[in-house]
């Protein structure tokens, strides 16, 4: 009798065992196929971002710390057919120990890309002296059109931001993005425009994409920037105050973790000018956040916008003020034959940089030009020099600079007129006019501005 009951006991177990089995494979499945359904459906929030985290020892580093050997991006090319025009260049800000990887902001960059612009890093995300900083911006800002800031770490000096205000007085674009998560001194520059990104981070509790501090902005005001906006959202986005005016407010859900009153928040305002547009996030533009609702049209205007502006270029900014490329060129005059020589080395010289020029015997009225001469060849360019207020005859007279003998001496003048540029050269002797290219193609010429539009040197050799 106890034998049997061991029996049908072993045999009872056998089969609760059984069915315990096949319950666990079912769960087992069951649970991996909700898994499987939940990773598809789900939405990945950014994760939040390691700031100043040192590269791996021995590595090449893009950004602040992403290995190249990770993700080498390739930086977008001018879109085929376009001309690359004067200002056609948007400058990144990669000087300021930027608090960002290349690679989160390359799909923005093609838009630009796609649009005609080139795009230029300024630094190569290499660490740089502050008067060398200067230095390289005054000269990049020279040929671009706008100019990009994300996330400065390193603070802009006195000298820096002046040379920043003097681009955007001139028609150049400033776009400036922040961040909540991610440190960066951006208000040592934004402050020159009336703007002054807020140390906090937006937040809803009532409505947001999975997270409180993921918002959704819907409030946008009529403006070219905003068109074809319904909803736009942003996951790290903070508060901007400005003189300007506000382009987008968060609803009355959205609160501030400083202020905590949700009326009148603004994470898109314009600064001082519309030719300064600042931005309290960067999220939005990494994929994939950068698809989803109406992040994509936000970030095809603000590409619009980086484009479509209209530079006024000065002396300085020779060459810039020439179109580039195959579609571009300059047309190269002299005064008299004997100046050829000096023709064909400027020619060479603006070939260098990509510009194409061609002598001519006679003005063509729709291109850009450089006349080159003597002081006696003056009266060919007489309306040029008469709109500047300059004479020529005994002796150079000029507004900006008095009387001045036209021994040795050499002009070097802009007419920035609609749609082209005329350039013009006067020297006492062929040799002086010869120094004077010269100084014109190693910028030399800079040491002798008297205005904005014109240069006068006393001693052609010293520009050398």
């Amino acid at each position: 009798m106890r034998r049997i009951f061991t029996r049908a006991s072993a045999a009872l177990a056998a089969k609760i065992l059984g069915v315990l089995a096949l319950a666990a494979v079912c769960g087992g499945i069951a649970y991996g196929v909700g898994s499987l359904l939940l990773e598809r459906s789900a939405y990945d929030a950014p994760a939040s971002p390691v700031i100043g985290q040192p590269p791996p020892a021995g590595s090449a580093t893009s950004g602040f710390g992403l290995p190249r050997s990770v993700h080498q991006p390739t930086r977008p090319a001018p879109a085929a057919g376009n001309r690359a025009k004067a200002g056609g260049v948007l400058l990144v800000d990669a000087a300021h120990r930027n608090a960002f990887w290349e690679p989160e902001i390359e799909n923005f960059l093609a838009l630009v890309s796609n649009r005609g612009y080139e795009v230029q890093f300024l630094g190569e995300f290499r660490d740089i002296e502050g008067g060398q900083r200067v230095a390289l911006l005054e000269e990049k800002l020279r040929g671009a059109g706008s100019l990009l800031v994300i996330l400065p770490r390193t603070e802009y000096t006195d000298a820096e931001a002046t040379v920043v205000e003097r681009f955007v007085a001139r028609g150049g674009r400033l776009l400036l993005i922040s961040d909540p998560t991610r440190p960066q001194n951006i208000n040592t520059l934004a402050e020159r425009f009336g703007l002054s990104f807020q140390p906090d981070y937006l937040y809803n509790l009532v409505e947001n994409d999975r997270n409180h501090s993921h918002i959704y902005v819907r409030d946008f005001q009529p403006e070219e920037l905003t068109a074809g906006l319904g909803t736009v959202a942003l996951y790290t986005a903070g508060t901007i105050r400005t003189v300007g005016a506000p382009l987008a407010y968060a609803d009355d859900n959205t609160q501030s973790s400083l202020a905590g009153n949700g009326s009148g928040l603004s994470p898109l305002a314009w600064g001082s000018s519309r030719n300064v547009l600042a931005l309290a996030d960067i999220t939005f533009i990494i994929p994939p956040h950068n698809a989803f609702a109406d992040n994509s049209r936000l970030l095809s205007n603000l590409a619009d916008y980086l484009t479509a502006g209209v530079r006024e270029y000065e002396l300085a900014d020779f060459p810039s003020f020439y179109a580039a490329g195959p579609s571009g060129g300059v047309d190269v005059l002299t005064g008299r034959p004997e100046l050829l020589d000096t023709a064909a080395t400027l020619r060479t010289g603006l070939a260098e940089h990509g510009i194409n020029a061609a002598v001519r015997t006679a003005e063509d009225v729709s291109r850009d030009t450089v006349f080159i001469g003597l002081f006696e060849d003056a009266l060919q360019v007489q309306p040029y020099l008469a709109n500047a207020g300059i004479r020529v005859d005994d002796t150079l007279g000029a507004p900006f600079a008095g009387e001045v003998s036209l021994d040795g001496a050499t002009l070097t003048l802009l007419d920035a007129g609609p749609g082209r540029h005329v350039l013009i050269v006067l020297a006492d002797t062929p040799e002086g006019l010869s120094k004077a290219v010269r100084s014109l193609l190693n910028g030399g010429f800079r040491n002798n501005l008297v205005s904005d539009l014109a240069a006068i040197n006393l001693s052609p050799a010293e520009s050398e």
